[in-house]
Formats: structure tokens, C-alpha cells, sequence
């Protein structure tokens, strides 16, 4: 009888993240969002520069978010199906070729010369570089790794409509999850909303690809190379960490919105090869 009520105590998360997966998921993505936003800065303001402390701040909270979230998608048994697969089961892996075209087109403010990276800074550089990296391990663990794998589990069962929902509702939820920007003061209201909406376009497109590739971490690579070329103003020349993100206008939040709503399309037309 013990034995059979710590089997029951043992299984309450996997019967909850398996039988409720939106409402696991929305618990999911709050702790992770408070997780990120620990103030490990204030341990390293003494040591380094405004820049430095915050990027180590952002560094080791997405780490320490993203490794809990791997430890618990192994205690669901859903590594695999989260993509967590040696490299000789990866496949597809041109599928993301559109994400690439955003990579460029964010660094463009390069070579038109609108921006100059501050080269006088090497360490930075390279803290910015892990930083971006250690967003994109843990976003895409959280939206692609647990979310999406609970609501696969959940409406799946070979049907490619519980496919489709599961990467809808996922890469919602993952916009959604944005909102922590606007709250914690980082972005202004109409970013925000505009950021909200292109992320749902671009978590469509990644959920898809890991989807179709069996992988996570081409997709941890490529939201970290997003990541990177979208707030190069971070290590530029004149731009400061502690300014405040300018409020989009209008025409800039439509224009984002309008690039970005094709990627819905594209993320829904590979899906139809899934094996």
C-alpha cells in the first residue's frame, strides 16, 4: 500500500502536465519568467560595469531556468520528444532557411553603417554572445522543449490537426509569455504588443522546424543568432544598456507585424510532412 501511494505522489506532475497541458504550461512559463529575473546583478555590480553586471545577470538566470526545465522534462520522460536527440537523427535542418533571412536583415544596420560595434570592449562582446545564447537555450527549452512536448503528449496521437494545435497554441502561449517584458519595465507598451505578435509568428516556425528536424538545438542556435543581430545596439558605439527601448510607431509595429505573419504559413506548410 506505501508503495502504491508513493507511486501516486511520485506521478501527480506527469498526470497534471499530461492531462492539463495548457494550464501545466502557463505554471511553467511564470516560475520560469521569475526565475529569469532573479537579481543576480547586484552580486556582480561591485565586481564589473553596469553592461557586465546585467549581462551576467541575464546569463545565469536563463542557465539555472534552463537547466530546472531540462530536469523536468526528464522527470516527465519527454527528452526525446523534446528534441534532445544525438546529431545523427537531426534531419531537415534547411527548413529554417526564412529565419536566416531575419538574421541578415537584422544585421544590415551594419553594413549600412547606422550602427558601429564598440570593438574596445572585447569582454562585453563576448558576454553579450553568451547571453544571447543562454535566452536562446532556455526560450526554446521552455516554448519547444516542455510546452509544446505536453501538448504533443496530450493531442497528438498521430493526428496532424492535435499537431497543428499543439504548435499554435504553444507558440501563443510563448507569445504571451513576452508580456514579462512590458512588466518588468524592459519594453514600452506598443513593442510590447508588437513583440507579443511576431513571437507567436516566429515560436510557429521553431516549434515546426524542431517538429520536422527531431531536434531542439539547431533551434537553440538559430533563436540565439536572432537574439544576437536584434539587439546589436547592446555593444555598439554611443548605445548604452540602461537606455530605455525607444516605443515603436505605429507604421514600425505594423511593418513587424506584416513580415513576421507569413512565418504562420510557412510554420504550418512544413508540417505537413511530419512523420
Amino acid at each position: 500500500m506505501s508503495l502504491n501511494k508513493s507511486a501516486y505522489r511520485n506521478g501527480w506532475m506527469k498526470r497534471f502536465a499530461f492531462d492539463r497541458p495548457v494550464i501545466f504550461s502557463i505554471f511553467v512559463i511564470l516560475a520560469a519568467g521569475l526565475l529569469t529575473e532573479i537579481p543576480f546583478d547586484d552580486i556582480f555590480a561591485p565586481l564589473v560595469d553596469y553592461p557586465g553586471a546585467e549581462f551576467l545577470k541575464v546569463i545565469i538566470g536563463h542557465l539555472l531556468t534552463g537547466f530546472v526545465l531540462v530536469g523536468l522534462l526528464v522527470k516527465l520522460g519527454l527528452m526525446k520528444r523534446a528534441g534532445f536527440t544525438h546529431p545523427s537523427h537531426w534531419k531537415d535542418l534547411w527548413l529554417a532557411w526564412p529565419l536566416l533571412l531575419f538574421v541578415f536583415l537584422n544585421f544590415s544596420s551594419l553594413l549600412d553603417g547606422s550602427l558601429v560595434i564598440d570593438t574596445s570592449r572585447p569582454g562585453l562582446i563576448v558576454l553579450y554572445a553568451f547571453m544571447t545564447l543562454s535566452i536562446g537555450f532556455c526560450e526554446e527549452v521552455m516554448a519547444r522543449g516542455v510546452v509544446l512536448s505536453v501538448m504533443l503528449r496530450k493531442w497528438s496521437s498521430n493526428s496532424r490537426r492535435g499537431i497543428y494545435l499543439s504548435v499554435l497554441v504553444s507558440s501563443a502561449l510563448f507569445g504571451a509569455a513576452h508580456i514579462f517584458n512590458l512588466v518588468t519595465g524592459h519594453l514600452p507598451l506598443l513593442a510590447n504588443l508588437t513583440q507579443i505578435i511576431y513571437s507567436f509568428a516566429f515560436g510557429v516556425v521553431f516549434a515546426a522546424c524542431v517538429i520536422r528536424n527531431k531536434a531542439i538545438w539547431p533551434m537553440v542556435i538559430m533563436h540565439a543568432a536572432m537574439d544576437f543581430a536584434g539587439g546589436l545596439r547592446h555593444i555598439s558605439v554611443g548605445e548604452s544598456v540602461q537606455a530605455a527601448v525607444p516605443n515603436a510607431t505605429i507604421s514600425e509595429a505594423v511593418s513587424s507585424i506584416i513580415i513576421s505573419l507569413p512565418l504562420i504559413l510557412y510554420g504550418m506548410f512544413i508540417l505537413r510532412k511530419v512523420d
